[in-house]
């Protein structure tokens, strides 16, 4: 007969609690069974046969229809055969996603799919104890500041069933690890535990420690779990007031006219430059700002949590340089839609510039200018006349000039608009700033001019920013006989590039290089 304290031993070697990994996994099978059971695809003949004609094509091997069986038992079957088959499991989610997309069925699958990987990965064991504790973790951001930090910022944001820490657990079990390094999940696990000390919760944290220093044991992990906690664990908290920003690129289709590529990337991470791509999708003009205004409703409630301010960047090309974005609408179907300015600080990059590797060199010289030696930048005033060949030459022997302010506004038939935006480009001049309608504006000018007194960028941005809130003051009936409202500004930033664009969404037009 085994003793209680030898039970107790061979539960601190293997980690499991209770549980054998055979009745672990059965008890998983019969979870995803249960969820299959509710689903009205499965319950369906019609779609049951579709999802199973999908499922018998991705896995390439029959898979035989329900056909007057009873249902239960030949899900448990057929979930069983998936375990046995590599990719089985989250193949036999995808083919129920083609049909029902992200229904709540769907989003629990997915759930189980991951647990099931991460009993795999951690050779059976029982992962039953860390569920309470992990469940009552819920805050979205500071769980996707947690899955960063575990890893080493290689986890940027989390998929829409993770909303809480033992979703983010199960996900982040066998998640790339350098050799030798602590697992991603156990580095997240030990994070929690800080994080429960913070809050007060002793015996909970403890409970997350003492699994991991099993587990750590278990696999020879101990220096790994004690480099982490002299590493990971004394990393200060990221500062809470760096932005996270929403960048929103149109590309011209290049064949059809006024029909446009909306890209978009999601940064949030306070410790380092990480955009995550979003959907690509393929609309006319008239299309966009209700596109725009739906993607910044899908951010705000993916960061519902976050305490960051939000900067939007518009990436424009020139034809689109005269739409005033910032004016753009939110809550565009109730009676007092919002200006996009109202809630955030609104700022335009050039396409054009991103896209043109030979203007870069120059760029970045004078980003690092304004950067390193603000007090020794200015800004250059373009005066009403000046060929644009002079203008490009006087910005590129002046090394100190980081900003321009246009006599002409760009996104225009003016040809002095185009010719004076190019030569900004070419000079590598980081910061432009123009009227929409009227830079000869003398209103224009005086906001210029108290906007450029200070020379850093930071300053630039803030003051644009109380001019355009001093027109928000009049409301919509007075807004557009101040200059606040045809303010347009754009700053680049050669450190704050987007990645690849995102895959194309769905029912959209196939995106090509």
């Amino acid at each position: 007969m085994l003793t209680a304290e030898l039970l107790v031993a061979i539960g601190e070697v293997t980690g499991v609690e209770g549980r054998s990994p055979a009745r672990v996994r059965h008890e998983l099978v019969a979870d995803i069974v249960d969820v299959l059971q509710e689903s009205g695809t499965v319950r369906q003949e019609n779609s049951a046969d579709i999802w199973v004609r999908m499922l018998s094509d991705e896995l390439e091997c029959p898979v035989q229809p329900l056909r007057g069986a009873a249902l239960r038992p030949w899900l448990l079957d057929l979930v069983e055969r998936c375990t046995e088959v590599s990719d089985g499991l989250p193949c036999l989610v995808r083919c129920l996603k083609y049909l029902e997309q992200q229904s709540s069925a769907v989003l629990a699958l997915m759930r189980l799919v991951d647990e099931w990987e991460a009993v795999e990965f951690f050779d059976g064991a029982d992962l039953y104890p860390l569920q309470p504790i992990l469940r009552d973790m819920r805050s979205s951001a500071m769980l996707a500041t947690l899955a960063r930090r575990a890893s080493r910022s290689r986890t940027q944001e989390l998929p829409a069933w993770c909303d809480t820490g033992w979703a983010v657990f199960l996900r982040l079990a066998g998640d790339n690890t350098a050799a030798r390094e602590l697992p991603v999940s156990m580095a997240f696990l030990a994070l929690a535990a800080e994080r429960l000390v913070e809050d007060g919760l002793m015996e909970a944290a403890e409970t997350l420690r003492r699994w991991n220093r099993q587990q750590a044991r278990a696999w020879g992990l101990e220096e790994q779990i004690i480099d982490w906690q002299r590493s990971g664990l004394t990393q200060q908290a990221p500062p809470p007031m760096v932005p996270a920003y929403l960048m929103i690129q149109f590309e011209p289709d290049g064949v059809e006219p006024d029909r446009y590529f909306l890209s978009h990337w999601r940064q949030s991470d306070a410790d380092g430059w990480h955009p995550v791509p979003g959907e690509t999708v393929h609309l006319h003009r008239d299309e966009l700002p209700a596109e725009v205004e739906g993607l910044i409703e899908q951010t705000e409630e993916r960061w519902a949590d976050l305490r960051q301010p939000v900067v939007l960047e518009f990436i424009l090309p020139w034809e689109l340089l005269g739409e005033p974005v910032e004016w753009w609408h939110k809550e565009s179907s109730s009676p007092s839609p919002t200006p996009l300015v109202m809630d955030y600080a609104v700022l335009i990059r050039s396409f054009e510039r991103l896209r043109k590797a030979a203007w870069h060199r120059p760029w970045h010289k004078k980003w690092r200018q304004l950067k390193e030696q603000p007090a020794d930048s200015h800004s250059y005033f373009n005066p009403p006349g000046q060929s644009h060949f002079h203008l490009e030459r006087e910005l590129k022997e002046d090394d100190h000039a980081v900003c321009l302010v246009l006599s002409q506004p760009p996104g225009t038939d003016s040809p002095t608009g185009q010719q004076e935006f190019m030569a900004g480009l070419r000079a590598g001049v980081p910061a432009m700033i123009w009227h929409r309608g009227d830079c000869g504006d003398p209103a224009f000018k005086e906001a210029v001019a108290e906007m450029v007194q200070d020379r850093g960028l930071a300053s630039l941005v803030s003051r644009a920013g109380n001019w355009r809130k001093e027109a928000l003051a009049l409301g919509p009936e007075g807004w557009d006989n101040h200059v606040g409202r045809h303010l347009a500004i754009l700053v680049d930033d050669p450190e704050r590039r987007p990645g690849p664009p995102g895959p194309p969404g769905p029912d959209r037009a196939t995106v090509t290089s």
